[in-house]
C-alpha cells in the first residue's frame, strides 16, 4: 500500500467539492484522486469507503442505487469496507506507476493483470452523464465494484495506442495526468483554468520582480 497518507492534508469531502474529471479516461481521473501528487504534503481525497463511493458515482462507475447499496454493506462490515479501500488505493497507485515512464512495467502489468482476473465478466454496457462504459455482471454487493471499471479502462488504455499520449501536468508539484487528446500533442496542463493559470501569474509575478 502507498504510502502517500504519510504526508497529506486535508480537503473537503467529495459530497462538498465534486470531483475534478478532466485526465480525459476514467483510470486517469481515479490516478488523479490525489490532489498535488508531486507535491512533499499531499492530498488524498479517498480517506474512506463513502469518499470512494461519492467518487465513483461521480465518475460512473455505478450508479445512485448500487452506491447506496454499497454504502448499507460497508456500514454492515467496516472491516471488509476498509480493505476495500485499502485495495482501490494500490490499484490506484499500481495504474499511476504504469503510466509514469521511468516505471518498470513488468511487475505492474502482473499487479494490474491479477486484478483483471478476479474481474467479473463485461456482459453489458452501462450509460453515464452522456457516457458510456463497461458494466459488471454478477457484481451487486461487492465492495470492490466500483473497481473493475477502473482496472479495465487501464487495460483498455494500454492497449489502444493512446498510452503514449498520457501526460503529467506541466506543474511537477501538481502531478495530475490527462490523456493528450491536441491535434499538436502539446497540451502542458492537467488545466489551463488551475494550474496553466497559477504558471502564468507566477510569470507575471517574476517579470514585475525583475523589472
Amino acid at each position: 500500500m502507498s504510502d502517500l497518507r504519510s504526508r497529506e492534508f486535508s480537503y473537503p469531502s467529495y459530497r462538498v467539492r465534486r470531483p475534478n474529471l478532466l485526465g480525459g479516461a476514467l483510470c486517469l481521473d481515479f490516478i488523479n484522486t490525489v490532489e498535488w501528487r508531486g507535491a512533499p504534503v499531499h492530498g488524498d481525497r479517498l480517506v474512506s469507503y463513502d469518499e470512494l463511493l461519492i467518487w465513483a458515482e461521480s465518475a460512473g462507475t455505478i450508479d445512485r442505487k448500487s452506491a447506496s447499496g454499497l454504502a448499507a454493506r460497508a456500514r454492515a462490515r467496516p472491516d471488509r469496507a476498509t480493505a476495500a479501500l485499502a485495495a482501490a488505493i494500490e490499484l490506484r497507485e499500481t495504474i499511476a506507476a504504469l503510466f509514469s515512464a521511468s516505471a518498470p512495467r513488468a511487475p505492474l502489468l502482473e499487479r494490474l493483470n491479477d486484478w483483471l482476473a478476479r474481474a467479473p465478466e463485461r456482459k453489458r454496457i452501462a450509460a453515464s452523464a452522456g457516457s458510456y462504459a463497461w458494466a459488471a455482471s454478477d457484481a451487486a454487493g461487492d465492495l470492490a465494484a466500483p473497481l473493475w471499471p477502473v482496472a479495465w479502462s487501464a487495460a483498455d488504455l494500454l492497449i489502444s495506442g493512446r498510452a503514449a499520449r498520457v501526460r503529467a501536468c506541466t506543474d511537477k508539484s501538481c502531478g495530475w495526468m490527462f490523456l493528450d487528446t491536441s491535434r499538436s500533442r502539446r497540451r502542458r496542463w492537467c488545466s489551463m483554468e488551475g494550474c496553466g493559470n497559477r504558471a502564468k501569474s507566477r510569470r507575471h509575478y517574476r517579470k514585475r520582480r525583475g523589472a
